[in-house]
């Protein structure tokens, strides 16, 4: 069912300023003065002053840091998308947006303002680069639908009641509800000031059920984008093609590391997010070798349980989907989706691995829980054996722990496959690791650009993929390898063997890196086992202890 965005908006926001003046009605009861009230007042008349002129902030600090330029309509002239924005705002009735332009080869896109009176729409240099002048108009009318739809203005405000029921808690939670505080006299007592702290959590809760509401509203907003852009270019294919070459471009053009913190730093307000970009470029790779990679990936998004988990976290909605609903605007689709749709897929075998990575991953904390519960209602009610079950739920718990250690990182023989082949697995999980060997060559780091970065990127004669590197020693071992190791590694050829690990976004947990004879060991698993251990070892501590004292 297509849910309204005006509709998804007003309830959001309803949804939170219900929360935010819940509690603070609750506080009003308890509390005898409303000292705390200037706090709040103070955050919000710093988010309003910070909407007002944030947007003349950002353009100074895109102007400094980024080196971007911005020009107005006048100095656009002859441009055909300067031509095209002008149709789209006289048609929608909305102010010609300033452009800004930087000079970076990544290729991203991203709006932002106060609202359709001083908005703002930056596009780096990239763009024109991978793009041709339609689809960068396509991209172009994205970022517009944000605009009319005025939704940047809504997340403002969402994000603003988030800050506030946050801010509850860190008032009621974490020291305001001591005694003598400044809450007044009924504060001050014991069960006023205990009533204040459960409130406390309550924001604190709220917060978080806020926050994913709030992703919801941005990930929502993102199709109205998108079916706006298909509308005003009269094509949708536009945008879905220009979204694979972004990602393509994100995924192989090398970052600086000024180019990394304008990625990072405009995630959330991009036309991708650029973590999802770099996992589809590398699909994109993976499909020039391997007909039928990208179709799987976009599969993997629409079928695979744990994606549809995953996006729960995610600004922006899992590529495969935004594509399908693009499709689906068009008699001729530049992915046959229906087709797609109707390839092999056993839900049996993804479901049941669904549920088995959940119970793996979720058994030691249940273990804990139980255990914890039982001791406590066995120590009030002396109905449950206090050691029997302290040492039970202890060697329940090293079982488990052990069992997620080796699901993760099962001792088998590595494998020779490819990235495409391991791309186009619908199967594959972010917990259950695959033991795979890939034959083929370290082109780059792993974060271009970042020259203490150890991770490395692997190329076979199918795609890319990240490997991810841990050294014998915390940090410094990472931090050595970076610096002196991966340099001369890059461009020989090698075998790289490890875990194949996938959700949104795909790598390999490097074991083993073996280049001209020279075999080198990375201890991903050992302190996957290490975290294990000192588990086992912190709760058997405790164990001694209770077991000394009872």
């Amino acid at each position: 069912m297509r849910i309204n965005l005006g509709f998804a908006s007003l309830i959001t926001l309803g949804l939170l300023s219900g929360f935010v003046f819940a509690i603070i009605a609750a506080i009003m009861y308890f509390a005898g003065n409303i000292s705390w009230a200037w706090m709040l007042a103070i955050t919000i008349i710093f988010n309003l002053v910070m909407w007002l002129v944030g947007p003349t902030l950002s353009d100074f600090m895109y102007r400094w840091f980024y080196r971007a330029t911005f020009y107005k309509e006048e100095d656009l002239k002859g441009k055909k998308f300067a031509t095209f924005i002008r149709k789209v705002c006289d048609k929608h009735k909305i102010p010609y947006p300033t452009i800004g332009i930087i000079p970076d080869n990544n290729p991203t896109a991203f709006t932002y303002g106060s609202g359709p009176w001083n908005s703002r729409i930056v596009l780096s240099e990239g763009l024109f680069h991978y793009l041709n002048e339609d689809e960068l108009e396509a991209v172009i009318a994205h970022e517009l639908g944000h605009i009319v739809h005025k939704d940047f203005i809504v997340m403002a405000v969402a994000s603003l009641l988030l800050q506030i029921l946050y801010q509850l808690y860190v008032i009621f939670a974490r020291g305001s509800m001591s005694r003598g505080s400044a809450l007044g006299k009924r504060g001050s007592k014991d069960d006023d000031g205990s009533s204040l702290i459960i409130i406390g959590y309550v924001s604190l809760l709220f917060y978080y059920i806020g926050m994913y509401v709030l992703l919801f509203l941005s990930r929502l907003r993102e199709y109205y984008a998108d079916e706006f852009s298909a509308q005003e270019t009269g094509d949708p294919n536009l945008l879905s093609s220009a979204l694979i070459k972004i990602a393509y471009g994100i995924a192989v053009v090398p970052d600086t590391q000024k180019t990394a913190h304008l990625l990072n730093s405009t995630r959330a307000l991009g036309v991708f997010d650029f973590k999802a970009a770099e996992s589809v470029g590398l699909v994109v790779e993976a499909d020039h070798h391997h007909k039928g990679a990208m179709e799987k990936a976009f599969l993997f998004d629409m079928v695979n349980p744990w994606a549809k988990l995953l996006e729960l976290k995610s600004t922006h909605p899992l590529t495969g989907k935004r594509i399908s609903a693009l499709c689906s605007m068009t008699s001729k689709p530049l992915f046959n989706i229906n087709q797609i749709k109707k390839k092999d897929v056993d839900y049996g075998r993804l479901w049941q691995g669904f549920f088995v990575d959940l119970a793996v991953v979720c058994l030691p904390t249940l273990i804990f829980l139980t255990t914890l519960i039982a001791l406590i209602y066995g120590s009030i009610t002396e109905l449950i054996p206090f050691k029997p079950v302290l040492f039970g739920g202890f060697a329940l718990f090293v079982l488990a722990a052990w069992l997620k250690v080796s699901y993760r990182y099962p001792k088998t023989s590595f494998k020779k496959t490819t990235v495409a082949a391991l791309m186009s697995d619908l199967y594959a999980s972010p917990i259950k690791g695959q033991p795979v060997e890939l034959e083929g060559k370290a082109v780059g780091k792993g974060q271009a650009g970042n020259i203490v970065s150890e991770d490395m990127m692997f190329q076979d004669s199918t795609g890319l993929l990240y490997l991810n590197y841990e050294g014998a020693v915390p940090f410094f071992g990472n931090l050595l390898f970076g610096i002196s190791k991966v340099k001369h590694l890059v461009g020989k050829r090698a075998q790289a063997r490890g875990w194949f690990v996938r959700g949104v976004s795909q790598h390999m947990e490097l074991a083993q890196f073996e280049a001209d004879g020279e075999l080198i060991k990375s201890y991903v698993r050992f302190w996957g086992v290490f975290g294990y251990i000192f588990s086992v070892l912190l709760l058997g501590a405790v164990v001694f202890f209770l077991y000394l004292i009872y």
